[in-house]
């Protein structure tokens, strides 16, 4: 299955304030509950992941079930929360000025991304004096692709480049937002016929993973392919106008008994290749909007949301990097102690971690808003 940093992924670049009927300010803290949860699904995914490939032994810290794996189901969130809040601010306009749009998205995008990113300038120079020449990835035009953020999107497929942070799914939600306009467009005039179309190209996919004369393993892209990504982005629209409907019990009711169905029941087939995940995904949707309006109630529980939800992006770009850092320093640690990392002292690595994640990831954020405050940045629309 494909890494999902996602990042990056989501909903981890739009804003949760949006305007209510262009009067006032309006947050639903349940999607933020969700866009917590879905970031937490990430750093476990892939801290289980990373360690276990290195030989050590921990639990599956909600890596993979037998049909599924929670970084298809964090993607699969965050592509529905960043369709669905975009759908919402736009739903009863236009998106107007292309220029202020893409403007709005750039500001939110690239100044942290580019901050992780003056590692790859270090590397340059590093490169330089001890090898006599900067380009250690090659062609010097694939630092285009970093500066753009598709660097991690085409690796996935086979295109080496200077691919530092923040994986494959900035280039993907770059490219759901250059379509943005177009979807929401077609969405309004034809929504039926705009969901068949994705729905018909998303399964048509499924035959390029059987497909003998392809040199790329589609199963290992299958969760970025352009329909995959364009289908679960415009359900998220179909999420946002019917809310109403996902808060009823029965529908809460279907959806948990799904998720515990396909969490422990192993259904063969192509399915699990990225559908059933998805479809979990999308359940969890009802579970938490029921769940949460409970759990919300607590005001604790209300500051830490509010405290991490904003972080998020900045957690999807740090992530990969440490994990990878701390489990080098970690696994030397437990080495020279002559413990053995297991499914227990895992726990401690794991909260170690996101110590370290969560911490860089607010400096990050600290530093981004810093440099938006000023130009070029500050003459960007934040809307």
């Amino acid at each position: 299955m494909v890494n999902s940093t996602g990042f990056l992924f989501f909903s981890a670049f739009s804003t949760f304030d949006f305007m209510e009927n262009n009067q006032r300010p309006s947050r639903i803290l349940e999607l933020d509950l969700l866009r917590v949860l879905a970031m937490f699904f990430v750093v476990t995914y892939h801290f289980g992941m990373e360690y276990r490939a290195n030989g050590f032994g921990v639990a599956n810290f909600l890596c993979v079930t037998v049909n599924y794996d929670f970084g298809n189901v964090a993607v699969t969130l965050f592509l529905l929360l960043s369709g669905a809040l975009l759908f919402r601010k736009y739903s009863d306009s236009s998106v107007g000025s292309l220029k202020k749009f893409y403007a709005a998205r750039a500001r939110a995008i690239y100044p942290p991304f580019w901050i992780m990113n003056l590692y790859v300038v270090f590397s340059l120079v590093r490169h330089f004096v001890s090898d006599g020449t900067p380009f250690f990835a090659g062609n010097p035009l694939k630092l285009l692709l970093t500066v753009t953020g598709f660097d991690g999107y085409v690796r996935m497929f086979g295109f080496e480049n200077y691919y530092f942070c923040g994986d494959w799914f900035i280039g993907g939600i770059i490219l759901l937002y250059l379509l943005f306009p177009l979807l929401v467009w077609t969405y309004k005039k034809c929504r039926m016929l705009l969901l068949a179309i994705l729905a018909v190209g998303y399964g048509l996919q499924y035959l390029l993973v059987t497909s003998v004369h392809s040199s790329l393993d589609f199963r290992t892209v299958f969760s970025i392919l352009p329909f995959t990504l364009m289908l679960k982005f415009v359900l998220g629209f179909c999420v946002i106008e019917n809310l109403p409907l996902l808060r009823k019990k029965w529908v809460v009711a279907l959806a948990l008994i799904y998720v515990l169905l396909v969490s422990f029941v192993d259904l063969p087939g192509l399915l699990n290749l990225d559908f059933f995940g998805t479809l979990c995904g999308f359940s969890l949707f009802p579970i938490i909007l029921f769940a949460g309006s409970g759990m919300l109630k607590n005001k604790v529980l209300q500051k830490g949301i509010a405290f991490l939800a904003p972080m998020a992006y900045c957690v999807f770009l740090i992530q990969h990097v440490a994990i990878n850092w701390s489990l080098l320093g970690l696994g030397k640690m437990f080495a020279r102690l002559g413990w053995n990392v297991n499914a227990w002292n895992g726990f401690a690595l794991l909260a170690m971690t996101l110590t370290i994640i969560f911490i860089a990831a607010w400096c990050l954020k600290f530093l981004s808003d810093r440099l938006t405050a000023h130009l070029p940045f500050s003459i960007l629309s934040k809307k």
